[in-house]
Protein backbone atom coordinates (compact mmCIF):
# COMPACT_ATOMS: atom_id res chain seq x y z
CA UNK A 1 0.00 0.00 0.00
CA UNK A 2 1.37 3.42 -0.12
CA UNK A 3 2.61 5.79 2.15
CA UNK A 4 1.66 9.01 3.41
CA UNK A 5 3.85 11.92 4.45
CA UNK A 6 4.74 11.23 7.57
CA UNK A 7 5.77 7.07 6.22
CA UNK A 8 3.20 5.82 7.67
CA UNK A 9 -0.45 4.10 6.17
CA UNK A 10 -1.71 5.85 3.51
CA UNK A 11 -4.89 6.80 4.38
CA UNK A 12 -8.37 5.36 2.29
CA UNK A 13 -9.72 8.50 -0.16
CA UNK A 14 -12.84 6.52 0.89
CA UNK A 15 -13.00 8.55 4.55
CA UNK A 16 -13.89 11.88 5.06
CA UNK A 17 -12.06 11.90 8.24
CA UNK A 18 -9.57 9.26 9.08
CA UNK A 19 -7.71 9.36 12.55
CA UNK A 20 -5.04 7.09 14.53
CA UNK A 21 -4.43 6.78 18.06
CA UNK A 22 -4.94 10.41 19.14
CA UNK A 23 -4.13 12.06 22.19
CA UNK A 24 -4.54 15.27 23.76
CA UNK A 25 -4.28 16.26 27.04
CA UNK A 26 -5.19 20.02 28.59
CA UNK A 27 -3.16 19.74 31.87
CA UNK A 28 -3.28 16.78 33.63
CA UNK A 29 -6.41 16.03 31.77
CA UNK A 30 -6.57 13.52 29.22
CA UNK A 31 -9.14 14.15 27.32
CA UNK A 32 -8.17 11.68 23.59
CA UNK A 33 -6.70 8.83 24.70
CA UNK A 34 -5.51 7.12 22.21
CA UNK A 35 -8.54 7.44 20.13
CA UNK A 36 -8.88 5.97 16.17
CA UNK A 37 -12.11 6.58 13.69
CA UNK A 38 -12.94 6.26 10.63
CA UNK A 39 -15.75 8.31 8.74
CA UNK A 40 -16.88 7.69 5.37
CA UNK A 41 -17.80 10.54 2.97
CA UNK A 42 -21.08 10.97 2.60
CA UNK A 43 -22.58 10.02 5.25
CA UNK A 44 -24.62 10.91 8.64
CA UNK A 45 -22.21 10.56 11.35
CA UNK A 46 -22.79 10.46 15.18
CA UNK A 47 -20.42 10.98 17.69
CA UNK A 48 -22.61 9.88 20.77
CA UNK A 49 -21.23 9.90 24.75
CA UNK A 50 -21.62 11.45 27.97
CA UNK A 51 -20.27 14.82 28.69
CA UNK A 52 -16.58 15.36 29.49
CA UNK A 53 -16.52 11.92 26.78
CA UNK A 54 -14.23 14.19 24.15
CA UNK A 55 -16.37 14.47 21.36
CA UNK A 56 -15.94 18.33 21.10
CA UNK A 57 -12.47 17.91 21.27
CA UNK A 58 -12.29 15.46 18.61
CA UNK A 59 -14.34 18.01 16.72
CA UNK A 60 -11.95 20.91 17.35
CA UNK A 61 -9.01 18.77 15.81
CA UNK A 62 -10.58 17.52 12.93
CA UNK A 63 -10.96 21.60 12.03
CA UNK A 64 -7.47 22.22 13.36
CA UNK A 65 -8.57 24.77 15.88
CA UNK A 66 -6.48 22.72 18.91
CA UNK A 67 -2.89 20.94 18.33
CA UNK A 68 -2.87 16.77 19.01
CA UNK A 69 -0.27 15.66 21.20
CA UNK A 70 0.22 12.41 19.63
CA UNK A 71 -1.50 10.40 16.91
CA UNK A 72 -2.50 10.80 13.35
CA UNK A 73 -5.15 11.82 11.13
CA UNK A 74 -6.39 12.84 7.76
CA UNK A 75 -9.49 15.81 6.77
CA UNK A 76 -10.57 15.28 3.21
CA UNK A 77 -7.60 13.82 1.89
CA UNK A 78 -5.25 16.32 3.93
CA UNK A 79 -2.74 15.44 7.15
CA UNK A 80 -4.46 17.47 9.97
CA UNK A 81 -1.38 20.08 9.94
CA UNK A 82 -2.44 21.64 6.51
CA UNK A 83 -6.40 21.74 7.54
CA UNK A 84 -6.22 25.54 7.26
CA UNK A 85 -6.46 25.24 3.46
CA UNK A 86 -9.29 23.00 3.37
CA UNK A 87 -11.64 26.17 5.44
CA UNK A 88 -13.29 26.90 2.33
CA UNK A 89 -14.53 22.97 2.18
CA UNK A 90 -15.76 22.69 6.13
CA UNK A 91 -18.24 24.01 7.63
CA UNK A 92 -18.09 23.66 11.48
CA UNK A 93 -21.34 25.05 14.12
CA UNK A 94 -19.97 25.06 17.24
CA UNK A 95 -22.09 25.10 20.54
CA UNK A 96 -21.02 29.02 21.36
CA UNK A 97 -22.44 31.98 19.72
CA UNK A 98 -20.65 32.92 17.33
CA UNK A 99 -22.35 35.20 15.49
CA UNK A 100 -22.97 39.10 15.21
CA UNK A 101 -25.33 40.36 18.03
CA UNK A 102 -25.27 43.67 16.13
CA UNK A 103 -26.08 42.53 12.62
CA UNK A 104 -29.30 41.55 11.46
CA UNK A 105 -30.25 38.40 10.35
CA UNK A 106 -29.08 39.11 6.83
CA UNK A 107 -26.31 40.90 7.51
CA UNK A 108 -24.63 38.20 9.16
CA UNK A 109 -25.41 35.90 6.23
CA UNK A 110 -24.01 37.90 3.74
CA UNK A 111 -20.70 38.38 6.49
CA UNK A 112 -20.06 34.63 6.20
CA UNK A 113 -20.91 34.45 2.67
CA UNK A 114 -18.24 37.22 1.91
CA UNK A 115 -15.63 34.94 4.24
CA UNK A 116 -15.97 32.08 1.99
CA UNK A 117 -16.09 34.04 -1.73
CA UNK A 118 -19.92 33.84 -2.12
CA UNK A 119 -20.94 36.35 -3.50
CA UNK A 120 -23.65 38.02 -5.98
CA UNK A 121 -26.27 36.37 -7.47
CA UNK A 122 -25.44 33.23 -5.86
CA UNK A 123 -25.37 34.71 -2.41
CA UNK A 124 -28.49 35.90 -3.05
CA UNK A 125 -29.87 32.73 -3.75
CA UNK A 126 -28.60 30.72 -0.83
CA UNK A 127 -29.29 33.56 1.60
CA UNK A 128 -32.92 32.85 0.79
CA UNK A 129 -32.95 29.57 0.51
CA UNK A 130 -31.24 28.79 3.82
CA UNK A 131 -33.68 31.33 5.47
CA UNK A 132 -36.79 29.46 4.13
CA UNK A 133 -34.94 26.07 5.06
CA UNK A 134 -34.69 27.29 8.57
CA UNK A 135 -38.09 29.36 8.85
CA UNK A 136 -36.67 32.56 9.13
CA UNK A 137 -37.12 34.28 6.25
CA UNK A 138 -39.45 36.89 8.06
CA UNK A 139 -37.28 37.63 10.76
CA UNK A 140 -33.89 38.29 8.03
CA UNK A 141 -34.33 42.30 9.05
CA UNK A 142 -34.14 41.84 12.86
CA UNK A 143 -30.62 41.86 15.40
CA UNK A 144 -29.34 38.50 15.82
CA UNK A 145 -28.83 39.54 19.74
CA UNK A 146 -32.67 39.68 19.79
CA UNK A 147 -33.74 36.19 18.74
CA UNK A 148 -34.33 33.52 21.11
CA UNK A 149 -32.35 30.32 21.70
CA UNK A 150 -33.92 28.07 19.01
CA UNK A 151 -34.72 31.10 16.58
CA UNK A 152 -30.33 31.60 17.09
CA UNK A 153 -29.59 28.70 16.52
CA UNK A 154 -31.18 28.11 13.39
CA UNK A 155 -29.01 31.28 12.23
CA UNK A 156 -25.93 29.34 13.29
CA UNK A 157 -26.83 26.58 10.78
CA UNK A 158 -28.03 28.72 7.98
CA UNK A 159 -24.60 30.36 8.04
CA UNK A 160 -22.56 27.25 8.52
CA UNK A 161 -24.24 25.99 5.20
CA UNK A 162 -23.85 29.14 2.93
CA UNK A 163 -20.70 27.97 1.15
CA UNK A 164 -21.62 24.52 0.70
CA UNK A 165 -19.08 22.49 2.66
CA UNK A 166 -18.47 18.63 2.19
CA UNK A 167 -17.73 18.30 5.55
CA UNK A 168 -19.94 19.63 7.55
CA UNK A 169 -19.43 19.54 12.11
CA UNK A 170 -22.56 20.29 13.88
CA UNK A 171 -21.87 20.41 17.86
CA UNK A 172 -25.52 19.53 19.26
CA UNK A 173 -27.41 21.54 16.33
CA UNK A 174 -30.89 20.91 17.46
CA UNK A 175 -30.67 22.34 20.87
CA UNK A 176 -34.39 24.15 21.82
CA UNK A 177 -35.46 23.52 18.30
CA UNK A 178 -39.07 22.26 17.93
CA UNK A 179 -39.88 18.57 16.80
CA UNK A 180 -41.32 19.56 13.55
CA UNK A 181 -38.18 21.80 12.48
CA UNK A 182 -36.20 19.38 13.90
CA UNK A 183 -38.04 16.80 11.48
CA UNK A 184 -36.98 18.93 8.81
CA UNK A 185 -33.53 19.98 9.72
CA UNK A 186 -32.45 15.76 9.37
CA UNK A 187 -34.55 15.53 6.32
CA UNK A 188 -32.49 18.57 4.59
CA UNK A 189 -28.92 16.63 6.15
CA UNK A 190 -30.21 13.49 5.13
CA UNK A 191 -30.37 14.91 1.03
CA UNK A 192 -27.45 16.41 1.80
CA UNK A 193 -25.33 13.03 2.70
CA UNK A 194 -27.30 11.51 -0.31
CA UNK A 195 -25.38 14.14 -2.42
CA UNK A 196 -22.09 13.40 -1.34
CA UNK A 197 -21.78 15.55 2.47
CA UNK A 198 -19.93 14.34 4.95
CA UNK A 199 -22.38 15.41 8.33
CA UNK A 200 -20.39 14.92 11.41
CA UNK A 201 -22.71 15.38 14.62
CA UNK A 202 -22.59 15.39 18.11
CA UNK A 203 -26.31 14.64 20.08
CA UNK A 204 -27.65 13.22 23.60
CA UNK A 205 -31.01 12.67 21.51
CA UNK A 206 -30.97 9.07 21.16
CA UNK A 207 -34.04 9.00 18.47
CA UNK A 208 -31.30 11.64 16.36
CA UNK A 209 -28.52 8.94 16.64
CA UNK A 210 -30.32 6.40 15.40
CA UNK A 211 -31.35 8.48 12.07
CA UNK A 212 -27.51 8.66 11.34
CA UNK A 213 -25.95 5.96 9.31
CA UNK A 214 -22.87 5.93 11.44
CA UNK A 215 -22.34 6.31 15.50
CA UNK A 216 -19.40 6.47 16.77
CA UNK A 217 -19.74 6.28 21.03
CA UNK A 218 -17.11 7.59 22.72
CA UNK A 219 -16.69 7.31 26.01
CA UNK A 220 -13.44 8.89 28.22
CA UNK A 221 -11.38 10.09 25.47
CA UNK A 222 -11.91 6.66 23.37
CA UNK A 223 -14.58 5.33 20.81
CA UNK A 224 -15.94 2.88 22.44
CA UNK A 225 -17.49 1.33 19.39
CA UNK A 226 -18.15 2.35 15.89
CA UNK A 227 -20.81 1.10 13.23
CA UNK A 228 -24.84 1.35 11.97
CA UNK A 229 -26.98 1.54 14.75
CA UNK A 230 -28.52 -1.90 14.38
CA UNK A 231 -24.91 -3.33 14.41
CA UNK A 232 -24.15 -1.33 17.64
CA UNK A 233 -27.02 -2.88 19.40
CA UNK A 234 -25.65 -6.71 17.69
CA UNK A 235 -22.49 -6.27 19.14
CA UNK A 236 -24.40 -5.19 22.60
CA UNK A 237 -26.19 -8.70 22.59
CA UNK A 238 -29.35 -6.84 22.03
CA UNK A 239 -31.91 -8.07 19.29
CA UNK A 240 -35.62 -7.34 18.69
CA UNK A 241 -38.04 -9.54 20.62
CA UNK A 242 -41.15 -10.60 19.35
CA UNK A 243 -43.72 -10.92 22.26
CA UNK A 244 -46.67 -13.76 21.67
CA UNK A 245 -49.97 -13.95 24.28
CA UNK A 246 -50.77 -18.01 23.00
CA UNK A 247 -53.29 -20.00 24.54
CA UNK A 248 -50.64 -22.99 24.23
CA UNK A 249 -47.38 -21.04 26.46
CA UNK A 250 -45.55 -24.62 26.44
CA UNK A 251 -46.68 -26.11 22.90
CA UNK A 252 -45.96 -23.13 21.15
CA UNK A 253 -42.42 -22.53 23.13
CA UNK A 254 -41.28 -26.22 22.17
CA UNK A 255 -42.88 -25.83 18.69
CA UNK A 256 -40.34 -22.74 17.88
CA UNK A 257 -37.37 -24.08 19.70
CA UNK A 258 -37.79 -27.08 17.96
CA UNK A 259 -37.39 -25.08 14.66
CA UNK A 260 -33.92 -23.15 16.11
CA UNK A 261 -35.44 -20.02 17.61
CA UNK A 262 -33.93 -18.55 20.91
CA UNK A 263 -37.81 -18.83 23.10
CA UNK A 264 -38.48 -17.63 26.82
CA UNK A 265 -40.97 -16.76 28.66
CA UNK A 266 -41.43 -13.43 29.74
CA UNK A 267 -43.96 -10.84 31.84
CA UNK A 268 -47.55 -11.48 30.79
CA UNK A 269 -46.97 -14.34 30.82
CA UNK A 270 -45.60 -14.22 27.16
CA UNK A 271 -43.19 -16.22 24.73
CA UNK A 272 -40.09 -13.81 23.91
CA UNK A 273 -38.65 -15.38 20.23
CA UNK A 274 -35.18 -13.32 19.68
CA UNK A 275 -35.37 -12.47 16.06
CA UNK A 276 -32.27 -12.26 14.27
CA UNK A 277 -34.05 -10.09 11.77
CA UNK A 278 -37.30 -8.79 10.65
CA UNK A 279 -37.79 -11.42 7.66
CA UNK A 280 -38.16 -13.73 10.25
CA UNK A 281 -41.82 -12.69 11.78
CA UNK A 282 -43.97 -14.09 8.96
CA UNK A 283 -42.29 -17.29 10.12
CA UNK A 284 -42.63 -17.35 13.44
CA UNK A 285 -46.44 -16.49 12.87
CA UNK A 286 -47.00 -19.22 10.68
CA UNK A 287 -46.11 -21.62 13.30
CA UNK A 288 -48.54 -20.15 16.27
CA UNK A 289 -51.52 -18.82 16.63
CA UNK A 290 -50.94 -15.95 18.88
CA UNK A 291 -54.24 -13.92 21.32
CA UNK A 292 -51.51 -10.88 20.62
CA UNK A 293 -48.31 -10.02 19.23
CA UNK A 294 -45.77 -6.83 19.97
CA UNK A 295 -42.45 -6.65 18.27
CA UNK A 296 -40.01 -4.52 20.64
CA UNK A 297 -37.27 -2.94 19.17
CA UNK A 298 -33.72 -3.04 21.76
CA UNK A 299 -32.58 0.82 21.88
CA UNK A 300 -29.13 2.63 21.82
CA UNK A 301 -29.85 3.35 25.68
CA UNK A 302 -29.58 0.12 26.13
CA UNK A 303 -27.13 -1.00 23.41
CA UNK A 304 -24.54 1.53 25.20
CA UNK A 305 -25.27 0.69 28.76
CA UNK A 306 -24.32 -2.75 27.51
CA UNK A 307 -21.19 -2.02 25.78
CA UNK A 308 -20.00 -0.37 28.40
CA UNK A 309 -20.37 -2.62 30.99
CA UNK A 310 -18.12 -5.07 29.13
CA UNK A 311 -15.55 -2.52 27.97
Amino acid sequence: MAKDDDGGRAFDGRYAVVAEGLQKSFGQLRVLKDLSVSIPRGTTYCLLGPNGSGKTTLIRAIVGLIRLDGGRMQVLGQPVGQVGRLYPRIGYMTQHRALYPDLTLQENMEFFAGLYGVMGQRRADRISDLLEMVELTEHRDRLAGDLSGGMYQRLSLACTLIHEPELLLLDEPTVGIDPLLRQAFWEYFDGLAAGGVTIIITTHLMDEAERCQVVGFMRGGSMLAESSPEALKRLAGLFTTLRLWTGDLEGDRARLESRGYEVRVGAGPALEVVLQSHDQIKAVLDQVQPLDVRLVEPSLDQAFLKLAEVR
